[in-house]
Order: C-alpha cells, then sequence, then structure tokens
C-alpha cells in the first residue's frame, strides 16, 4: 500500500502516527499483549504495520533487534526496510523479513545443535529436484515410477506431518546416522518411503536444507532445545505477522514461540483473501 506522500523523514516522532485514520492509529498505539487487525485490501495494512513499527522504535525507544516483522514476501520486507531504514536513520539491525529468511538468520546462529555447520545449504526448487533425482539414480528409479514433482510434494507433506524427521540430522555421529538413514530407505514400506528416507540421506550427506526445512528445523530447535527458546522468546519483544491468512500451522506455532515470552504479538490478515490453502494455509 503506497503512503502517497506523506513524508516521515523529517518532524517531531508525533509525525508517526499523523495521517493515519482512527482505525490505524489505534493498532499503531495499542502495542501490549495479543491484537489481531482484520483488515480487507486496500485498507493500509502494510502502512499501518510500518507506522506501529516506527512507534515502537521511537516513542518506546525499543531496539529493532527486538523487534521481528514477518511479511509474506521478499518484495513486501524491502519496502517496509526501506521506509523503516530512512526514519532510523540507517539502522538495519532489525528482522523484517518473511519467516524463511527470519528461520536462516535464527538458524546460522543455532543449527550448531543439531550438528549441522552455520554455512549450511539451502536448496532452492532445481536443487531439491537435482537431490531427488541423484535418490533416484541411487534407487534405480526412472521418471516412469515417479513423477519428480509429486515426489517433492511427498517430501514436504511427509515432513509437514511428522516433523520428529528432523532427529535424523541431530545427535548422531554422522556416519552413524547415515547408516541409520540407508537402513531406513531398505525398510521402506514403498516407493514413496524409500525416495523420502534417500532425500534425508542426500541432505544430511550435504548439509542442506529446502525451504521446508526453514521452518521445520527452527521449529524443532526452539521445540526441543530450551535454552535456544530462551534466548529468542527473550530477544523477540514485540511480534508482528502480516498476511497472516497465508501462513501454516508450523508458522503459528513458530510465532507462538517466538512471542511466548512478553506475550506481545500482532497478525494482520484478510480470511477473503486468504489463496493458499493449497499451500497448506489455514
Amino acid at each position: 500500500v503506497m503512503m502517497g506522500n506523506f513524508d516521515l523523514t523529517n518532524g517531531p516522532v508525533s509525525a508517526i502516527t499523523d495521517g493515519l485514520d482512527n482505525e490505524q492509529r489505534h493498532a499503531v498505539e495499542t502495542t501490549e499483549g495479543y491484537i489481531r487487525v482484520i483488515a480487507g485490501a486496500g485498507s493500509g495494512k502494510t502502512r499501518t504495520l510500518t507506522h506501529r513499527y516506527l512507534y515502537l522504535a521511537k516513542e518506546l525507544g525499543i531496539s529493532p533487534s527486538n523487534i521481528l516483522c514477518a511479511t509474506f514476501s521478499n518484495k513486501a520486507a524491502f519496502e517496509m526496510k526501506k521506509r523503516i531504514r530512512t526514519m532510523l536513520k540507517g539502522d538495519d539491525s532489525g528482522y523484517i523479513s518473511t519467516f524463511h529468511s527470519f528461520c536462516v538468520r535464527l538458524l546460522r546462529e543455532d543449527i550448531h545443535v543439531l550438528q549441522f555447520p552455520k554455512e549450511f545449504l539451502v536448496l532452492d526448487e532445481e536443487d531439491q529436484k537435482s537431490l531427488v533425482k541423484k535418490a533416484y539414480t541411487e534407487l534405480g528409479y526412472s521418471l516412469k515410477d515417479l513423477r519428480i514433482s509429486s515426489a517433492i510434494d511427498f517430501i514436504g507433506g511427509r515432513k509437514a506431518n511428522d516433523i520428529s524427521y528432523v532427529q535424523w540430522f541431530a545427535g548422531h555421529d554422522s556416519a552413524s546416522a547415515n547408516d541409520d538413514l540407508l537402513k531406513m530407505v531398505e525398510n521402506a514400506p514403498d516407493k514413496w518411503h524409500k525416495v523420502y528416507f534417500r532425500y534425508l540421506y542426500e541432505q544430511k550427506k550435504n548439509f542442506a536444507l529446502d525451504f521446508d526445512d526453514l521452518i521445520l528445523v527452527t521449529l524443532f530447535i526452539l521445540q526441543h532445545y530450551p535454552e535456544k527458546l530462551k534466548k529468542w522468546s527473550e530477544r523477540m519483544m514485540y511480534v508482528m505477522v502480516d498476511e497472516f491468512q497465508d501462513t501454516n500451522v508450523a508458522q503459528l506455532q513458530l510465532t507462538a514461540l517466538l512471542s511466548g515470552f512478553y506475550n506481545n504479538l500482532m497478525v494482520v490478515g484478510d480470511d477473503d483473501q486468504s489463496i493458499y490453502k493449497f499451500r497448506g494455509a489455514t
């Protein structure tokens, strides 16, 4: 949502709420506790989130490093960052990003608890297809046996339904864990699971995470390592989530954990704009 000609770069802090309507101002100035904002298309959601971030930083003196603003797209995050940097004189110490980008930052700090290096690989779609094809080769499968896209969908669904898969990345001697995964391949009940476990094997061997893992491995760490949950929930004094109707169960759980120490969570969305149910949004 464009902010029009209103200029925040100069003037007193009160300018943060000037130019907002009553509902937007109420959303900006209500900072404590659990807050749900229902806002339709064109109603100024992004503008309101931006002003609320500035209100927290400039009016309440909250450090940007203690504010998480999760957006649905990289484009939305970039636009919000650009506006906020201008007002905060270039301060870029905060967390304004998609869930996936935030999780990369968290994992770079703390994935070592799983005996993964902080320089782990992030697989894009083409990388993921290559890893599945490698699994096919090792299993003697061809595209006639399973379509690549179908296998990837199965892997993503299997991971989302049972986060315990992350244990295969964690707490094992690497060679031992690899042997265990190969046994799982051998004993798998069907070709779908053979590909799934072989894919996990290839991931661990290459210290590689796909997009699904970024959320789920982060969630696993926060659920199973109390000291990491304490660290991150104490760091995130205020949590805001844009386009909340597009989040899935794992992202909801992640949001709840990150905001669970201070209980300051604001979600913004509109049920009528939910178009990602096929991706698990609810």
